[in-house]
């Protein structure tokens, strides 16, 4: 309470605590003749084991169109990248633009939608496609961000999704800061950087990578609905998933 009394800036994940994270495969689109049916089965196999809500959606849109799909021999995950699995099919990469260039896949036909998440799927060191994937703003994020400001609190939004995304969200939602394209490990580095300008920092996530960075801050906050090691690393747990409240466990700190 007395740590909460005292943020400056409130410094927030955008998946899950900005948003529902219910994401929704809305396109599909294959490259080189490839059917539609076929790259979204080989992408639901490499997210079989994922835990993440945009890996959840594809296996969830494979399911629903009746496809049937292998569980791979190997699955790699490369933290904040995306999957590297090994199938019957070959060796197929799922995830960012950054995992694709690691593994030097030729990209000249990428398709991004601005306004999603982009999924990126190679096989055998070929593109075969991408995936957009979208997610929907909840729906009192952007009055409880007016909340936060009448306290005289600077906002600010982390997000590992695309720049277009992310500021699509910030413009909804009335966030003063946008950080996009960020690895796990950029978010600490922020959080302390926003510290020096704005000063004692609250972050509030509910991911298993935002753990180090819920550590890290004066006041580290997990969504009730998150992760077990979002909650384990938090000072503050929220029983709800609601934004509302983020504001009123400051404005109940201050009274107190």
């Amino acid at each position: 309470l007395e740590a909460l009394k005292n943020v400056k800036t409130v410094v927030m994940d955008k998946t899950g605590t900005i948003t529902k994270g219910n994401f929704v495969v809305q396109n599909l689109n294959p490259e080189n003749e490839m059917p539609e049916g076929e790259l979204l089965t080989l992408a639901a196999a490499c997210e079989t084991a994922s835990t993440h809500p945009i890996g959840n959606s594809i296996v969830t849109a494979a399911q629903e169109k009746g496809l049937t799909f292998e569980t791979p021999h190997e699955i790699q995950e490369i933290s904040g990248k995306g999957i590297r699995a090994v199938t019957h099919e070959g060796v197929i990469l799922c995830g960012n633009r950054k995992l694709l260039e690691e593994h030097h896949v030729e990209m000249t036909s990428v398709k991004e939608d601005p306004s999603a998440t982009t999924v990126l799927l190679a096989k055998d060191g070929t593109y075969i496609g991408s995936i957009a994937i979208a997610d929907t703003i909840k729906s009192e994020s952007a009055d409880a961000i007016a909340s936060l400001k009448r306290l005289g609190i600077h906002t600010a939004m982390l997000t590992g999704d695309g720049e277009e995304t992310a500021k699509a969200v910030a413009a909804e939602t009335g966030i003063d800061t946008v950080y996009s394209k960020l690895l796990p490990g950029d978010k600490l580095d922020i959080l302390k950087e926003l510290r020096k300008e704005h000063g004692n920092a609250m972050f509030v996530g509910d991911g298993i990578n935002d753990a180090p960075v819920l550590a890290g801050a004066d006041v580290g906050a997990a969504m009730g609905s998150g992760a077990d090691a979002a909650i384990e690393a938090a000072d503050v747990v929220f029983m709800t998933s609601s934004m509302e409240a983020i504001p009123e466990s400051i404005r109940i700190a201050k009274q107190t």
